[in-house]
């Protein structure tokens, strides 16, 4: 075992090593390749933006609103907030400390949307690395780096359509706990959405989580839990929580005001498949074995099959997520955080416009779970003649646990100006 001092020159010197490359900006690439490269960790997903695009998108998030899916709506058919997910993947894989007991986990994204998107919009991407950061709290022993970088989307028209500024925490465990294996050079250790949480790992690793998971079963629940959850998903369906074409004016809202509770679950397979329809993100067989191929003795193994299991896998089952040190399937950070923008735009109505959603991811949710978005309105104010609200937003599991929350910026129209 190292010494303590040794530890943390070796993460100073990453992080200065790290840092030199901040700023630099890169093109980035379609996930398709003919190489060893594995592009599902940072890629062009979806180019061009069709119907069907905007359509699979809004099925995984389970909306049912007609401006995502029928030609003759009032405004025409256009894209839901973080549509962009489905363009360009948020993690873009990086550097970790040579060091034992290290592991990545996603920490949140900032989505910042300056037009609408509509079918046939083409896109282009690049990402610029922001640097390392450290954000260790004062005597926890650990040490906590904070990576992010920022992707900025282009439409055809050379405008800046989307800024996503990707967060990953990197937990460094002190040398004298329990340590795992040091992951090969250039291994993949985690994926969008695929951290345990991003604020509060203390708290986790005091329960145990980080050093021998049990391996949970998923939750089973009363006809009555269960009715209440099919009641509330009626009513999302039936758009009863929905705004829709009825403008929703800065003029009618208050501060404090709380958003409809939304609540979806238990979450299952086909949950997690349509996500990844929508966003397009899979590879099977060759293309799959094109990415496994250079590191199959460093990723998982297949409890049943002896056979390789891409890292991604623990967003679908509970064998591969269990492989990991996870307790069961691991559902993306991505998905979560489209859910508490649904809450949000069916709120705002479809007259509404999701200028920023700043989520921090903070503790996991697992497939088997529960989760209910709830917000409520933090303040109002006019920016350049423009009318917006403030809101706070959560996303709580079945047993009061925050999973994910936002602070989010909406622009509603204004009664001063008749739109």
């Amino acid at each position: 075992m190292i010494t303590l001092k040794e530890w943390n020159e070796r993460i100073d010197a990453f992080i200065e090593e790290e840092n030199r490359s901040a700023g630099r900006v890169v093109p980035v690439h379609r996930i398709y390749c003919r190489d060893d490269s594995d592009r599902s960790g940072g890629g062009l997903y979806n180019e061009t933006v069709t119907i069907d695009t905007i359509g699979r998108f809004a099925r995984a998030l389970g909306d049912s609103n007609p401006l995502y899916s029928d030609p003759l709506h009032p405004e025409a058919i256009q894209a839901p907030p973080l549509l962009e997910c489905c363009i360009c993947s948020t993690f873009i894989g990086g550097k970790m400390p040579r060091l034992r007991g290290v592991s990545v986990y996603d920490a949140g994204t900032k989505w910042e949307r300056f037009y609408s998107i509509r079918p046939g919009d083409a896109f282009r991407a690049e990402t610029a690395f922001l640097g390392v950061a450290e954000v260790t709290r004062p005597g926890s022993g650990d040490r906590l780096l904070l990576r992010s970088h920022k992707i900025t989307l282009y439409n055809q028209r050379g405008e800046t359509v989307s800024v996503l500024t990707a967060r990953s925490l990197i937990k460094c465990l002190s040398p004298d706990k329990c340590l795992p294996p040091v992951p090969a050079e250039g291994s993949v250790t985690a994926d969008a959405g695929s951290g345990r949480e991003a604020v509060g790992l203390a708290k986790e690793q005091d329960s145990g989580l980080s050093s021998g998971l049990s391996y949970q079963g998923r939750p089973h629940y009363t006809e009555e839990e269960l009715e209440q959850v099919y009641a509330n998903l009626d009513a999302q369906f039936d758009g009863l929580f929905r705004r829709g074409t009825t403008p929703r004016f800065w003029e009618d809202v208050e501060t404090g005001e709380e958003l409809p509770e939304e609540i979806v679950g238990p979450y299952d397979e086909s949950d997690g498949q349509a996500l990844m329809a929508a966003i397009g993100a899979a590879n099977a067989f060759a293309t799959k074995w094109g990415t496994l191929r250079a590191r199959k003795k460093h990723v998982i193994t297949d409890p049943e099959t002896g056979a390789v299991r891409h890292p991604v896998d623990r967003h679908s089952s509970d064998a591969a997520a269990r492989a990991q040190g996870l307790p069961r399937a691991l559902v993306s950070g991505i998905h979560s955080q489209a859910l508490l923008a649904k809450t949000a735009g069916d709120w705002m109505g479809d007259a509404g416009f999701l200028r920023c959603l700043d989520c921090r991811c903070r503790r996991p949710l697992y497939f088997g779970d529960l989760s209910s978005q709830r917000g409520y309105v933090t303040g109002k104010e006019k920016i350049d003649g423009r009318f917006y609200v403030k809101l706070h937003l959560e996303a709580v599991r079945q047993d009061g646990v925050t999973h994910t929350e936002a602070e989010a910026l909406v622009e509603l129209p204004s009664r001063c100006f008749g739109k």
